[in-house]
């Protein structure tokens, strides 16, 4: 199945469920039989869904832990002619998940590496949290060190963009904690066991939910934080003013920047007309 352009095998980096063992695509089947060897996070986990659906390829292991040793052997492998698939234990592998190693070193050898796009926790929250912000930031786990864990906290406090964080059951109170100190009222969402029998979805504000979860609980979780709303404002306004400037500057009038950008972004025309007639005064 290798759709390698040179000698050698194909690095298939593929997306699992992240809970549901439906939620797998066809390719993904396709490509899991096919290849020479799986590279699992846990050989374990990955067992379970390779026996729903029949699957007889041997797996090895390639965690964080072991991946100095494995990644040699694989690019072996890949150079040998054997296509290999690297998953991890749930969602797009290299997602905060082991595989960036073995994707560079394949790439950095001329491998080719091909994705199988598949579940991910991060699309999936985001996709029904609702929340505003300006963009979407991935943020991963929030560091362990006091000093890079307040740095990231001041950083998504005044961050427009949504953030989006994994947490493991036993840290989701004291994390939530944090982000209400940093993020006072900010609203959020808290995503349990996606796609499982005991999915949870809370809303709320960063207080009420660090309160509602101070207690541990089990499952995979991720956070989603709404963008902080004034510092989108701040950002709009800039760039309204670039394009009211853009306008003002081929020759357009007040009245019709004010009318035509109103119209295309559903913006006040007073703010829009205030903006343009300072930009025509400041030409003059």
């Amino acid at each position: 199945m290798s759709s390698s352009g040179r000698d050698g095998g194909t690095l298939f980096v593929v997306g699992t469920p992240i809970g549901n063992l439906k939620d797998i695509t066809v390719r993904a089947l396709e490509v899991l039989r096919s290849v020479s060897v799986i590279a699992a996070e846990d050989t374990r986990v990955t067992a379970r869904l390779l026996g729903r659906y029949d699957i007889s390829t041997p797996c090895v292991s390639f965690r964080e832990q072991n991946a100095r040793r494995a990644v040699p052997s694989l690019i072996a492998r890949l150079d040998g002619g054997d296509d290999v698939a690297l998953v991890s234990d749930a969602g797009t592998p290299s997602i905060s998940d082991p595989g960036e190693q073995l994707v560079d070193a394949a790439s950095r050898a001329g491998i080719t590496v091909s994705p199988i796009p598949g579940p991910s926790a991060l699309a999936a929250a985001i996709s029904v949290t609702a929340l505003r912000g300006d963009g979407v930031r991935f943020v991963g786990f929030l560091p362990r060190s006091k000093k890079k864990r307040e740095d990231r906290l001041k950083a998504i406090a005044v961050d427009p963009s949504i953030s989006v964080l994994y947490e493991s059951p036993n840290r989701l109170g004291r994390t939530l904690g944090d982000l209400a100190q940093a993020c006072p009222g900010r609203p959020a969402v808290v995503l349990r066991e996606m796609t499982k029998i005991h999915e949870e979805i809370a809303r709320g504000s960063l207080d009420d939910l660090a309160e509602r979860f101070s207690d541990r609980v089990r499952g995979e979780i991720t956070v989603v934080v709404a963008g902080n709303e004034q510092t989108m404002e701040e950002i709009s306004t800039v760039r309204l003013t670039q394009l009211v400037c853009a306008q003002v500057n081929a020759g357009e009038s007040a009245k019709d920047v004010a009318a035509s950008l109103s119209r295309a972004l559903g913006v006040s025309k007073k703010r829009i007309y205030e903006i343009a007639v300072e930009a025509i005064s400041d030409r003059s």
